[in-house]
């Protein structure tokens, strides 16, 4: 269940009244940290697996073409090598 701003804002002056302005914000300033606008929401981790995604993608698909690269290099060498002494 997500709490309201309005809802928060009701429990803090409940809270002052109580204990205090001073202590209300150290009390609140634990349980809502101040760099709570820096969290991430869903969306932002949609958009970053997304991107992850895309960046392992073209990680496999440049080392697939290295791989083959290498593999058609090997191939072609072990051929003229045993190709060359036949021909001559």
């Amino acid at each position: 269940m997500a709490v309201t701003e309005i809802e928060r804002t009701e429990l803090a002056n409940r809270l002052v009244l109580a204990i205090g302005k001073e202590a209300t914000e150290t009390l609140m300033n634990c349980i809502i940290p101040e760099g709570r606008d820096q969290l991430a929401t869903k969306d932002d981790l949609r958009v970053l697996s997304a991107e992850m995604r895309s960046y392992v993608d073209s990680a496999i698909s440049k080392h697939t073409r290295l791989i083959m690269t290498t593999m058609v290099g090997f191939m072609l060498t072990i051929w003229i090598t045993l190709l060359v002494p036949a021909i001559v």
